[in-house]
């Protein structure tokens, strides 16, 4: 679609756009940013391509709409009291510029910036681009470009000594001679005395800032050699970012053909004067530090504006001086793609941290574009830099904000969540940070005591002096303030006498070695007390501290007291789950105590250690009245302190229920899942329970098993087997099913082991090779003495889950002789 113009809308007799030549037509479509122009009234005359697809409007949609005056235009809703206010500006001869004061069906979020105009026609022309659209710069920067060379006018820059520094080839056409011969140049040395007379309308606009407008102009040109001819003349202040004028601007429109018709005149002025006032805007909405090199790359001509930003003087600046403003980290990259671009002719685009000129370094993105000539050879280069700083250093803060909360929340205990933080903060956010443990008592005065715990320094910094037991930190230290204010403290202000520093005078001496200039410090806060506080210093050349840093800050330490709360919880809660295990988990019985000679038992019980879990498994051993030996490990569903309750409760019902009765296995299953099934207790636990009773003439271990991993028995040769009969449901599912049991003799020497899952589950066991790995652990530690066989398993094992791991071991008495019983005892 191309550029609309608005046309049957418009009242009789007032100029619109529809007549701009086919150039003009062809330039407003072909543009790669938005444009559009209004008139007195706000309604839309103009309305190109690009403006219809950011928006979502197409040109049918708003053109004759009032799109500055109505709530509702187009299918746009428009903020109303900002559409009226930038429309009241532009009616006061005011730039308006800002966020699009409508929410467009496209959904983007747009920025505009709009002039006045003089004359017939548009009253107020505008550009409207896309905020989140990087190539934009480069777009407009083109299209200025384009405009420049291929104006049917004649465009030459002048700077403040009114010597020509740029001009189109239009105005060699107009004047006579060639562009590069006027360049360096006054208008009086390159045209005589109607080269003084047109020298002298430029000082005017830079003597008070105004433009001149529509100035008549006759005589002969090019040394007073050329033919008389008749111009206009309009001449506008060139200003940098700081509002500094830098040179004048001047438009010249020959009407020497049209002398004889003043009605034809008065056209081609108009006609050519829009375009100018569009060239004018263009560049106005599109300003930023702009620079011109020569064709090998080298800055032959000077940039007020970029000095403006660098600090440096015009010596400075020229020749290659240019690069000597690049952070030295960022030079050797950026020379090479401007050198690669000056080679291959190619746009340029970079981004690199510049020297401040008030301190400091800031990241600014670079681009230019060749400028040929009629043969396409590189006469120069135009470019701009952009001041990207904020955006960058946001970027940044994120970034680190993300890897902290990472860090923290990998960490396990209250200290490495601490280290964990300055070890990320440092050196992308920090060239110091130092985490100090303090009391929880009020120190006197506004004071903070405490432990020095963590100190982390960016490279290339003198370590600082070593960290002390205790550190007393007076009233006016920011980690003193911080704490005793409960929030993060920024001090960007300069570093007090050494005799009224808060601190160490140590510390005080290393920051004024490394060049300290701004501090943040920020509270860790556990169950409503200050634990803990967090300082960061910014040295030497990194950007001073901000409130937006500042910002960062207090989500660092949220993050931080929200982890170190949870490990203390986690903490105490499994200090209480392992006291409640290790009181209920009681020493299997003496040999001397087993009603059944020769039986030697042992126990081992290692908590879970992922993320400082405690779990429910168990295990127990006792004798019973009958002089039997009863067995049990079992695993409640559950890694906290509520599975380690229902762990006890377990324990405590099988124990009853085994004790008071001499029947097999199964039974006392049935009834204790049909207990703790109606008693609320579990809703899951596997358990295997047995006895190892006398039978045949020897021991035997006769057991059913509720879901439990199956036990494994070692003979007297070393070799292990699974006891891989039918297993049954887990208790608290249905106590309806019926279990059953199995037994099976314990010959002398043999080995029988009970565990949990712990002992053997890894994560990834896609071949199912868990179980036999297990097997060959066991036996290739049988031979051992039976505490060290246990030790053994629990530390051998290759399972990975961090599970809670239970070994119950019983071995009977060895072939070789050892005191055997030929019948239970007494």
């Amino acid at each position: 679609m191309g550029a609309r113009r608005a046309r049957s809308r418009v009242p009789p007799g007032e100029a619109t756009l529809q007549d701009t030549d086919g150039l003009t037509a062809a330039m407003i479509e072909a543009a790669p940013v938005g444009l559009f122009a209004l008139d007195e009234r706000g309604s839309v005359l103009v309305w190109n391509p690009v403006a219809a697809e950011l928006t979502g409007l197409s040109a049918d949609r708003v053109l004759g709409r009032n799109g500055f005056g109505a709530s509702q235009a187009g299918g746009a809703t428009v903020d109303a009291a900002a559409a009226a206010a930038a429309l009241a500006d532009l009616r006061a001869g005011r730039r308006a510029e800002g966020r699009f004061p409508a929410a467009v069906p496209s959904g983007r979020v747009l920025w505009f910036r709009a002039v006045p105009r003089p004359g017939p026609g548009p009253a107020f022309v505008g550009v409207l681009r896309d905020l989140s659209e990087s190539r934009v710069g480069d777009e407009a920067f083109a299209l200025l470009d384009a405009l420049w060379e291929t104006a049917p006018v004649g465009l030459a820059y002048f700077d403040t000594d009114l010597r020509f520094r740029r001009a189109n080839g239009h105005i060699a056409a107009i004047d006579g001679g060639t562009v590069e011969e006027r360049l360096g140049l006054t208008p009086a040395e390159a045209h005589g005395e109607t080269g003084a007379r047109v020298a002298a309308l430029l000082r005017e606009v830079l003597t008070d800032g105004r433009p001149r407008r529509g100035t008549r102009v006759r005589g002969r040109l090019w040394h007073g050699s050329g033919r008389d001819q008749s111009w206009t003349m309009d001449a506008y202040p060139v200003r940098d970012e700081a509002g500094t004028i830098i040179g004048v601007g001047l438009v010249v429109v020959d009407l020497t053909e049209a002398e004889n018709t003043r009605d034809e005149l008065a056209a081609v002025a108009a006609e050519r004067q829009r375009l100018l006032v569009r060239y004018q805007s263009l560049v106005e909405a599109t300003s930023a530090a702009v620079w011109i090199r020569a064709a090998d790359g080298s800055a032959a001509e000077d940039s007020p504006s970029m000095r403006a930003i660098t600090g440096q003087t015009a010596e400075e600046y020229l020749g290659w001086g240019f690069l000597d403003a690049i952070h030295p980290d960022d030079r050797a990259s950026k020379r090479a793609a401007w050198l690669d671009a000056v080679d291959t002719g190619r746009g340029f685009a970079h981004t690199a941290r510049l020297r401040s000129a008030h301190g400091g370094w800031k990241w600014h993105r670079a681009r230019a574009v060749a400028v040929r000539d009629e043969t396409g050879r590189v006469v120069e280069w135009v470019g701009t830099e952009s001041d990207i700083d904020a955006g960058v250093r946001a970027r940044q803060r994120l970034e680190v904000l993300a890897r902290a909360t990472q860090a923290v929340n990998a960490a396990h205990d209250s200290e490495a969540e601490l280290t964990a933080l300055a070890e990320t903060v440092v050196p992308e956010f920090a060239d110091l940070c130092r985490v100090y443990l303090v009391d929880t008592t009020p120190g006197t005065g506004g004071g903070v005591t405490g432990a020095r715990s963590v100190t982390r320094t960016a490279p290339g910094f003198e370590p600082p002096p070593p960290a002390v037991e205790r550190f007393v930190f007076g009233p006016a230290h920011p980690v003193a303030r911080a704490v005793r204010g409960r929030t993060a403290v920024l001090d960007s202000g300069p570093q007090p006498p050494r005799e009224e520093w808060a601190g160490t005078v140590e510390m005080w001496d290393w920051d004024h070695r490394a060049g300290m200039h701004s501090a943040l410090a920020a509270p860790v806060v556990s169950a409503g007390e200050v634990v803990a506080a967090v300082m960061f210093l910014a040295c030497g050349e990194r950007p001073a501290y901000t409130d937006d840093d500042r910002a960062l800050v207090v989500e660092l330490a949220a993050r931080v007291s929200a982890a170190v709360e949870h490990t203390r919880t986690v903490q105490r809660t499994r200090e209480v789950s392992l006291a409640l295990q290790t009181a209920m988990l009681t020493e299997p019985p003496r040999s001397a105590d087993i009603g059944i000679g020769g039986l030697e038992v042992q126990a081992r019980y290692l908590p879970a250690a992922a993320e400082l879990q405690v779990g429910g498994d168990w295990y127990d051993a006792f004798r019973l009245p009958g002089g039997d030996l009863a067995l049990a490990v079992g695993d409640v569903c559950g890694h906290d302190l509520t599975a380690a309750a229902t762990m006890g409760q377990m324990r405590s019902m099988l124990r009853a229920l085994a004790y008071d009765t001499e029947r097999d296995p199964s039974d006392v299953l049935d009834r204790l899942d049909r207990v703790a099934s109606r008693l609320g207790v579990t809703r899951f636990t596997t358990l295997v329970y047995g006895r190892v009773l006398w039978a045949g003439g020897g021991p035997a271990f006769r057991w059913s098993n509720a879901g439990h991993p199956t036990p494994v028995l070692v003979g007297a040769d070393g070799v292990a087997r699974l006891l891989d009969d039918p297993v049954d449901v887990v208790l608290g599912i249905d106590g309806g099913l019926g279990r059953h049991d199995h037994e099976v003799a314990l010959p002398p020497g043999s080995t029988l082991l009970l565990y949990t899952d712990g002992l053997f589950e890894r994560r990834r066991d896609p071949d199912d090779t868990a179980t036999g790995d297990l097997i060959r652990l066991v036996e290739s530690v049988a031979g051992l003495p039976l505490d060290r066989f246990c030790d053994a398993l629990v530390r051998n094992t290759a399972a990975d889950t961090g599970d809670d791991i239970v070994v119950l071991a019983v071995r009977a008495g060895s072939p070789d002789g050892a005191d055997q019983s030929s019948s239970p005892s007494a």
